[in-house]
């Protein structure tokens, strides 16, 4: 667990938001970010976030 905690500390601040404000896709759940890690470059986060959005 503690490694999972660390990987949401290399989250870009507005995909980090989105758990916080209850905004995230509905996908986009603890399980999900355990069995996808995200990569560290933040605009590659982002596309992975965008991809969450079109699909809904």
């Amino acid at each position: 667990m503690p490694s999972e905690l660390m990987r949401l500390t290399l989250l870009a601040p507005n995909i980090l938001e989105l758990p916080m404000a209850g905004r995230q896709p509905r996908r986009m759940n603890p399980i999900w970010f355990q069995r996808n890690p995200l990569p560290v470059d933040r605009e590659a986060q982002r596309r992975i976030v965008k991809r969450f959005e079109e699909d809904a």
